[in-house]
């Protein structure tokens, strides 16, 4: 584990709530939500393409997903539109680092599922979204890096960390269109080259529109290692127009 992680899991031992961030029912140490705001803020049973809601599984994707050739399964914990899923962004937006753990706890659980029931493969390695450098020296932190990092330690799956670097700085994605969102990260990703990684999940807080995990894809791609799924705290494309 680097240095920056070593630090934060201090900080994190430290200043851990000892009531819910959202209720303030008072917790268990090593908790920042507690198990209600967490069962009442999970995502429900949803196409594991494009997260419109199943009335039953299996199948676990809709009627126009099955269709599809080709499509990489998005495994989300968290409705980003209920009150647990928004506590995703207050990780990056508040240093809200007590909230890792059970959202990640969380994920995990539903990673392990789908696993058990065949949908999906295991990864060689994960990747979390990078930050550029100046980006990255403002806020003092990664919070892809982190949540790949407690996912790593729990499965057991390599954080590949290093593998994807940020080469552009790049404007902030939430008001863009979809075809502004590609072009402004055109080119915004590095990719170590002869790694010997051939498939790996990537690894974010939200997916929305899925542009950058996409664009990142793509770039992982051209150095010939495959994109098996996304895996994030939070889902909010259930709103998102198509």
């Amino acid at each position: 584990m680097s240095i920056l992680y070593q630090t934060l899991d201090r900080l994190v031992a430290v200043s851990l709530p000892n009531r819910c961030y959202l209720c303030q029912q008072p917790l268990h140490q090593g908790q920042g939500l507690c198990e209600t705001c967490c069962t009442d803020g999970q995502l429900g049973a949803v196409c594991l393409h494009c997260h419109k809601p199943l009335a039953q599984t299996p199948p676990h994707r809709c009627g126009h997903c099955l269709s599809r050739k080709r499509w990489r399964p998005v495994i989300s914990a968290f409705d980003y539109h209920q009150p647990a899923g928004r506590c995703a962004a207050l990780i990056k937006t508040q240093h809200q680092w007590g909230l890792i753990a059970p959202m990640v706890d969380r994920l995990q659980q539903r990673i392990l599922f789908y696993h058990a029931q065949g949908v999906i493969g295991w990864p060689q390695a994960l990747v979390s979204v990078p930050m550029h450098r100046r980006r990255l020296q403002q806020q003092g932190f990664n919070h892809a890096h982190l949540i790949a990092q407690a996912l790593s330690q729990r499965l057991g799956v390599p954080h590949a960390e290093t593998l994807a670097t940020k080469v552009k700085a790049t404007r902030p994605q939430h008001r863009l269109s979809g075809r502004e969102r590609r072009q402004n990260l055109s080119g915004a990703y590095g990719i170590e080259a002869n790694s010997g990684m051939s498939q790996v999940a990537l690894v974010d807080d939200i997916i929305t529109t899925g542009t950058t995990l996409a664009m990142l894809a793509a770039s992982l791609g051209k150095q010939g290692i495959a994109v098996s799924q996304y895996w994030t705290l939070a889902s909010a494309i259930q709103r998102v127009s198509r």
